[in-house]
């Protein structure tokens, strides 16, 4: 019975270092916290038999340091994956556009001018002038599609303007519709001109 006991020990010290060792390896320390739980339950059979007391302490220690920094490292993995996770679906969202608000307050600002219709002999020359200005802190690039709506907040047209490598707080000007007729470009005259969508990148 003596070596029993004493087995407890032994095997309740192992556990715990094991434990411990693998407590901070990912994945893997899943398999370390039921060791150290189980060097925690030979120690106090060491405890209860009264036989190999110091090793039963020691193991007692390691075991609950392998549990304690399981749970540790297991928190801190789940929130490093659940900011790139965070990261990735908000890139997505930026490049798709969902973001077009956000963009906006934070990143972008739209301003459009007059439309602006010039007639000479052989055909007619239209645009809207729009300044796309990047109020960042870094250098970005953006997309930026528009849409010219009616007084009933029927769309009109709309068009997309690509404003590459912008730096932090350069502004780009840029016409938009120009590529209409001038059936559209009559209707243009009294129309209301919105952001659509931004996506940056």
């Amino acid at each position: 019975m003596k070596d029993e006991k004493t087995g407890f020990g032994v095997a309740a010290l192992v556990l715990g270092i094991i434990g411990v060792v693998l407590s901070f390896v990912p994945i893997i320390n899943n398999v370390a916290f039921f060791l150290g739980a189980l060097a925690v339950i030979f120690a106090i059979v060491c405890f209860v038999k009264k036989k190999s007391v110091g090793v039963a302490v020691a193991s007692i220690i390691l075991g609950i340091a392998a549990i304690v920094t399981t749970l540790v490292m297991q928190a801190a993995t789940a929130k490093a994956i659940n900011e790139v996770a965070d990261s990735f679906s908000d890139t997505m969202s930026n490049l798709s556009g969902e973001n077009t608000d956000k963009i906006l307050e934070n990143s972008v600002d739209v301003t459009f001018g007059q439309f602006e219709i010039t007639k000479d002999e052989f055909f007619d020359s239209y645009k809207l002038p729009v300044t796309v200005r990047n109020k960042g802190d870094k250098q970005a690039s953006f997309s930026v599609s528009v849409e010219a709506v009616d007084a009933n907040g029927v769309r009109i047209e709309d068009d997309t303007l690509y404003v590459n490598d912008l730096n932090a707080g350069q502004s780009q000007n840029f016409d938009a519709f120009t590529l209409i007729t001038s059936d559209t470009a009559e209707k243009m005259k009294t129309a209301e001109f919105k952001v659509l969508s931004v996506s940056q990148y």
